[in-house]
């Protein structure tokens, strides 16, 4: 950069000198020009040639879009495995000129690359059919990028939580992405139990579905759907959405064909009234061949019928065997399901999780944060069936007591398997359940006690001489000192006293 005394020289030079414009220019600082404007993009490939890949992903979550460029140029094309989370100045176009030199990535991580649209999805769809892994989270992305990633047939984790999707997008993922396995949607409010329908009808092998925070749009619908299509579901996550008991029976498989009908606005009336061109002796034939394993070309799967009666017709294949409606609203339920958060679902009461707990025996994780309705009956039937749960979330049940604590502990998950446990914002519970605790859970690692009002600092410290390796997170505010005063302004002056 030119030295305060050459652009001193050079400003006195000028056609129009000025005695401002010259201390102007003495005083004013010179920005030095950023090395990814001024040098030239051959250049600038040529320096990052001489780093490696893991250097080269490191630059690329500060530095300019052609630095994804030469990752693709230095890999040789080999290049299956990318993660560029965060990298804010990701753009299409480096995605493009990545996916036409790395066709054979496999797993590609660009969530919170907040400037990438569904341009990048239309170039991972022509130019990626290996991708089998993608994160898009926090990224311009809407239902017409989905349609473009619905080419990708090999998909099998795909995250768009806080995009912009809809029923259309999620409808050309499922039914182009058939081999899809996990699918995350938080925050994702133009969504429905639509979505859910789909998912259920083309994803067989699904077995991780996360709905947090898609508010009321997800209902018990979608739990229907997901009871009758996704028997093989391990995780489910609807926190903050609309299930209610009806949506936890329905997990639970215990809902009749009536009440699933009911729930989602269809009639099960005559076959041929529900669906046309049916004859009577196909119908007895489905009655007695139903839902055939070995015949997918001629079946009819189960959700067929109800999708075409909402009116999406376009599921139904004209050389498809026809289906009863009875058969197809057996709600097989979820019951191999793991973990379960149902957090901020206010409706639900002990006789939804009452069932949940009889007939999904596998639970190991259920969170029911701020599930007010639920009270000690609950603990009861999670202490008589669930056996493997070692992770539970009662924050802010406010109905929660001793009793229920105790039942909890002394069941089939109490001693040995039960490692985490939030029963922080329960007014009613005290030092005894701590004492429950202490004496029989083993394996306990963390206990959350914040704002339990009934739970005193000796109780805490007793329970930790009993259980020393649990962490403990409690909070009390520190007390208001006996003597404290108020101070008064004093009537005389500092230097004086009174005898």
């Amino acid at each position: 950069m030119d030295t305060e005394e050459e652009l001193i020289e050079h400003s006195s030079k000028s056609s129009t000198p000025s005695v401002l414009k010259e201390q102007k220019t003495k005083h004013t600082p010179q920005i030095k020009p950023n090395i990814n404007v001024a040098l030239p993009k051959e250049l600038l490939l040529l320096v990052f040639s001489y780093l490696d890949i893991q250097t080269l992903c490191k630059c690329a979550q500060v530095c300019k879009p052609h630095v994804v460029e030469k990752i693709a140029k230095c890999s040789g094309g080999f290049l299956r495995d990318l993660r560029l989370s965060g990298c804010l100045k990701v753009t299409d176009d480096a995605i493009k000129r990545f996916t036409e030199l790395c066709k054979q990535i496999e797993i590609l991580d660009i969530s919170g690359c907040k400037i990438l649209t569904n341009e990048t999805c239309k170039y991972l769809g022509l130019n990626c059919p290996d991708l089998t892994t993608l994160f898009l989270e926090g990224c311009q992305i809407d239902g017409r990028g989905l349609k473009c990633l619905g080419s990708c047939a090999n998909l099998t984790w795909l995250n768009v939580s806080w995009c912009e999707i809809n029923d259309e997008g999620v409808q050309a993922i499922a039914s182009g992405c058939r081999n899809l396995k996990r699918f995350r949607a938080m925050g994702c409010h133009k969504i429905t139990s639509t979505s859910v329908g789909f998912l259920a009808r083309y994803c067989e092998h699904l077995t991780l579905l996360n709905l947090n925070y898609c508010e009321r749009n997800i209902n018990d619908q979608a739990m229907i759907y997901l009871a009758i299509g996704c028997s093989n579901l391990r995780v489910l996550c609807v926190s903050r959405c609309g299930i209610t008991d009806i949506g936890l029976r329905a997990l639970a498989g215990i809902l009749t064909p009536s009440q699933a009908a009911q729930i989602l606005g269809i009639s099960l009336g005559s076959s041929s009234e529900n669906a046309p061109n049916a004859d009577t002796e196909m119908e007895t034939e489905m009655l007695l061949v139903p839902y055939a394993i070995n015949d997918r070309k001629q079946q009819v799967h189960p959700l067929d019928f109800v999708l075409a009666q909402l009116g999406h017709s376009n599921v139904l294949q004209k050389n498809q065997r026809r289906y009863t409606p009875q058969q197809s609203l057996i709600v097989n339920g979820c019951r191999q399901l793991t973990t379960l958060e149902i957090a901020a679902c206010s409706s639900i009461t002990d006789n939804g999780c009452s069932a949940l707990a009889r007939n999904c025996k596998s639970l190991e994780k259920l969170d029911l944060e701020d599930c007010q309705m639920v009270t000690d009956t609950t603990l009861g039937q999670l202490a008589m069936h669930c056996g493997r749960l070692n992770t539970l979330v009662l924050s802010h049940c406010d109905q929660i007591t001793d009793a229920g604590i105790g039942r909890l502990v002394g069941g089939l998950c109490g001693a040995d398997k039960l490692q985490n446990l939030a029963m922080d914002n329960c007014p009613m519970l005290t030092d005894a359940s701590l004492e429950y605790l202490g004496k029989t859970c083993r394996d306990l690692r963390k206990l959350d006690l914040y704002d339990c009002m009934l739970i005193t600092k000796e109780g805490i410290n007793n329970f930790k001489a009993l259980s020393p390796k649990v962490v403990v997170h409690a909070y009390f505010a520190p007390e208001t000192p006996i003597n404290a005063t108020i101070n008064r302004r004093r009537r005389i002056c500092r230097c004086c006293y009174l005898l």
